[in-house]
């Protein structure tokens, strides 16, 4: 430690080091995006039902939401197994069999939803606290036995999946930023589902120890080079 103080240059290197070794890694933002067709929904009281007499209110749903990879973590419960991650923001986007549309930012204040991934039943989508597999949930994809919910990924399969009935046959409240109340039921039969999730690399921030370890140590360095000047003029060589 003393030779390090009386040449600043080897202190400079050494906390230099010591700050990269602490500076985190770079996190990633991630989209998820998971698409539901066929499906009956209520949107403030007004339903649009989708069987096989009335198929003209039948929904074809993506649900988009944004997380970071810093906060996957694994679950286990009983039956299933597999990671789940919190969400920054959601939206979602519908399209009806009549030519009408519906968009918002969904509330996440409201329903406890998040992204999950049941990596024993080969499934994934947005989970909520009613149920895992609620508002919108693909299944059937094999590749989804390996899948972390923190690279580029996508499945196609079959939604959604039923894991509470009630549920899934009378929907669950969820709200938007906008004040309305939305609900998605099963409409007359699972149909075809899409999952994707999109990385997007963001850059590493130095923490501010690591950046304070650094200033601390340039007026050592600049002072011994100073001395380092005036002692030998000629690039080292005595004068």
């Amino acid at each position: 430690m003393i030779d390090a103080i009386r040449n600043p240059a080897a202190l400079m290197i050494g906390i230099s080091l010591v700050a990269g070794f602490m500076r985190p890694a770079a996190a990633a933002v991630i989209t998820y995006s998971d698409y539901i067709s066929n499906q009956a929904m209520t949107i403030n009281g007004t339903a649009h039902n989708c069987n096989f007499d009335d198929r003209s209110g039948c929904a074809f749903i993506t649900i988009t939401g944004t997380g970071d990879s810093s906060t996957v973590t694994p679950f286990s419960v009983t039956g299933a197994s597999g990671f789940k991650n919190t969400l920054t923001s959601a939206s979602i986007s519908v399209a009806f069999n009549d030519g009408t549309s519906w968009n918002a930012d969904i509330d996440l204040g409201w329903g406890g939803m998040y992204v999950s991934v049941d990596q024993t039943n080969y499934g994934a989508g947005f989970s909520s606290a009613a149920s895992p597999t609620y508002p919108a949930a693909t299944y059937g994809a094999a590749a989804f036995g390996t899948y972390d919910l923190a690279s580029d990924f996508s499945a196609v399969g079959w939604g959604p999946f039923c894991a509470v009935l009630d549920v899934c046959y009378n929907g669950s409240p969820l709200h938007t930023t906008g004040g309305d109340m939305f609900l998605i039921k099963l409409g007359f039969a699972p149909s075809f589902s899409a999952f994707s999730s999109t990385v997007a690399e963001a850059n590493a921030v130095p923490e501010p120890a690591s950046a304070l370890l650094v200033m601390m140590a340039l007026p050592a360095f600049v002072a011994w080079q100073f001395r380092s000047r005036k002692r030998y003029p000629a690039f080292g060589a005595r004068a």
